[in-house]
């Protein structure tokens, strides 16, 4: 973390610098879980007459004003901005420092977030199908028994296949005696394999 300080019509004291370097290092965490690895901050602190006087009325109090600016490396042209007015420069520090932590508190949940939705459509994009999931719940195989009727033609199948609307059937040959498979092909005529398993 790279910290520049400027003063305007104040030296800023190292005392200052120690108390705001020691605070910026408890945001490191917040920072590294966002994913900052490099952040550039800016710290002014600028003295200013108050317009209205203190309450003994004869001077008007000296207010401190400090502005913080926290420059994010993955946010496009992003920054983190606080500040804050006061009569004592350490409290005025010490509000803008609270202000910078709620702000980075609040980036790292919505780095979290965006992680977790991120993972979600990873998930759902390698995941087998786009089958709905009383789909995804049935069985690859579902085993039937072979009913074969009594003996037929090849033209006493398809008259058969036409009446059932079914897309194949075995059929045990009249001729033959073996078990043949009649299906519909896709240009509507058939197709017609022979097993030569012999039935009878």
């Amino acid at each position: 973390m790279n910290i520049e300080f400027r003063g305007v019509d104040i030296q800023i004291s190292d005392a200052m610098k120690a108390f705001i370097e020691s605070k910026l290092r408890r945001f490191e965490r917040y920072l590294r879980e966002a994913g900052e690895d490099q952040v550039e901050v800016v710290v002014s602190v600028s003295s200013v007459r108050s317009r209205s006087k203190d309450y003994a009325g004869d001077s008007r109090p000296t207010l401190y004003r400090v502005d913080m600016h926290m420059y994010l490396k993955t946010l496009p042209h992003g920054s983190i901005h606080a500040w804050e007015e006061d009569t004592d420069v350490f409290t005025a520090l010490d509000q803008v420092l609270d202000e910078i932590e709620r702000q980075l508190i609040k980036l790292k949940q919505r780095r979290l977030e965006l992680r977790r939705e991120s993972a979600k459509i990873k998930e759902k994009m390698h995941s087998p199908g786009t089958l709905a999931p009383e789909e995804r719940e049935r069985p690859l195989i579902v085993e039937e028994d072979l009913a074969v009727e009594k003996p037929m033609s090849v033209e006493d199948a398809i008259v058969e296949l036409e009446e059932t609307g079914a897309m194949f059937i075995p059929f045990v040959d009249i001729e033959t005696g073996h078990l043949r498979i009649l299906y519909r092909k896709k240009g509507g005529n058939f197709g017609l394999i022979n097993t030569k398993c012999r039935m009878m």
